[in-house]
């Protein structure tokens, strides 16, 4: 029997619609279906390892929230902005070439990607919530788009549009979304997210858009931060950090134009006595008691963006200073001696000058490391790092040649030996593993014996309490339990088929 499905589309980026899904992917799976999630095509710098390949970091976080792992199909279609006019293109998990502006891509082969997944994801369960991206109503595009309508065409997909209060303007934008997608006939419902107030206030307006429309509004629901991973930077502002006061660990995370799998500090961020700020201001980050440099799409072109900013005397300084500077994939490339790119890769500079913090050389490779890794830490000169667990994930085409000093032990493939990863020299660290800090249970001890090292390296107390942070599926409860609280779930499973 073909599977159930709907669709969750919104009126703008940001509105809300991917954690939404994820809140929809975990109520269902909790009826005990087979629930999994697929978005056609999606343009984030957030992606995560999959089986099979990479995906949009959303599909996978909706993965967990039904309980499933991740697997290609539930993206067949990511593109990655890279540079100034360009974008990586990803099928089916894989590297597919780079974009200029205004290129659609081999539209036949995303076509056959797409259907190829859609297959497969519809025969093996019993409902799939899809995912739209932006808005279906970009009349300039709708020739070009394969995320929103022409999707919910190919899978006979009911659709829920979702709009942002909190932006203002949320009824027009509901029904100028009515008015101009095609194949409005499929819109059975909408959902106004981020609300703040009385929702009382809202009846009027809710009542004339049924009447212009004949759509009812399934739900109003609150603004309540989640404590889920954003999908785009959209989510990620830049901010300030709060002056010293001799016992706060400040951590300023360089936010790179092109910056991705900023996923990687949520758990530093809620780590007692630590304020961690995103920014690209020299003033803000020379502040920092530790500066990080995070992953990114397009390492050498935000390394010239870095330094013509004046940020690279900055992070010298703190390095020379003895702070803490550490950096993750690209922003680990960024520290190395050298970038060395002979294939053109991701950039046409065959080699660019390094930070030079690190005695490392990087080389780009036309194979994409997505893997996720387990290993231990080793040997180092950071007080109680050694031997303790650590979980990861590659994402990468730049590799590290011999790494003196390494950060990490993996385990290898049987048989094999362990690899040594990363480097970590003075106060100077760096790995191409993301999501290091946000481990759980045992794997939460690297991130606290990190962070007390930073906080010895500033001269700061030691933090002797820890309550242990919520993991994955305590804050996917949470946030499920907050949405469907305000949604006519009842209405909602009727227009999914149950």
């Amino acid at each position: 029997m073909p599977a159930r499905r709907m669709m969750i589309q919104a009126t703008a980026s940001h509105a809300g619609k991917s954690l939404l899904a994820a809140a929809l992917c975990r109520w269902f799976a909790r009826q005990g279906l087979r629930v999994a999630p697929f978005k056609a095509w999606n343009m984030s710098l957030n992606a995560a390892p999959a089986a099979g390949g990479e995906i949009g970091w959303a599909q996978a976080l909706q993965a967990s929230a039904c309980g499933i792992e991740a697997r290609v199909e539930m993206n067949p279609v990511l593109v990655k902005p890279s540079g100034p006019g360009e974008c990586q293109l990803i099928l089916s998990g894989q590297p597919a070439g780079r974009l200029q502006a205004g290129e659609t891509g081999p539209r036949e082969a995303a076509i056959a990607a797409i259907r190829s997944a859609w297959a497969a994801i519809e025969a093996e369960h019993d409902l799939v919530v899809l995912e739209g991206a932006g808005s279906p109503a970009e009349i300039n595009l709708l020739d070009r788009d394969l995320a929103n309508m022409w999707m919910a065409r190919e899978a006979d997909a009911p659709v829920l549009v979702v709009g942002d209060i909190d932006r203002g303007g949320v009824f027009a934008a509901l029904l100028g979304t009515w008015m101009l997608a095609p194949e409005a006939e499929r819109i059975r419902g909408f959902i106004i997210n981020k609300f703040r107030g009385d929702a009382r206030r809202l009846e009027g307006g809710l009542e004339a858009l049924q009447r212009k429309t004949g759509v009812p509004t399934l739900g109003i629901v609150p603004y309540h931060p989640p404590e889920l991973p954003e999908e785009d930077a959209l989510g990620v502002p830049a901010g300030s950090l709060p002056p010293a006061d001799g016992r706060r660990l400040r951590i300023g995370v360089v936010r790179l134009p092109h910056m991705a799998n900023f996923s990687d500090f949520d758990s530093l961020a809620l780590e007692p006595e630590t304020a961690l700020a995103y920014s690209f201001s020299p003033r803000v980050l020379a502040e920092a008691d530790v500066l990080i440099l995070p992953g990114t799409r397009a390492t050498v072109a935000d390394l010239a963006a870095l330094r013509a900013a004046g940020l690279e005397p900055v992070i010298r300084a703190a390095a020379a200073a003895g702070k803490p500077v550490w950096g993750i994939c690209g922003g680990y490339q960024m520290l190395a001696e050298s970038i060395a790119d002979p294939e053109g890769v991701e950039t046409d500079a065959p080699l660019t000058r390094g930070l030079g913090l690190l005695p490392v050389q990087i080389r780009f490779e036309r194979h994409k490391r997505s893997e996720a890794v387990a290993g231990e830490c080793a040997e180092c000169e950071l007080p109680g790092l050694p031997g303790l667990p650590v979980r990861g994930y590659f994402m990468q085409h730049g590799r590290a040649g011999n790494t003196p000093h390494p950060l990490f032990s993996l385990r290898a493939s049987a048989g094999g030996e362990p690899e040594r990863e990363g480097c970590l020299q003075g106060s100077v660290a760096g790995t191409a593993l993301h999501d290091i800090f946000n481990g759980e249970h045992r794997e939460a001890a690297f991130r606290r014996a990190v962070v007390a090292g930073w906080r010895r390296q500033c001269g700061l107390p030691a933090i002797t309490a820890h309550a242990p942070l919520p993991g994955l599926a305590a804050r996917l409860d949470a946030w499920t339990e907050h949405v469907i609280g305000h949604l006519d779930m009842a209405a909602i499973a009727r227009i999914a088929g149950l």
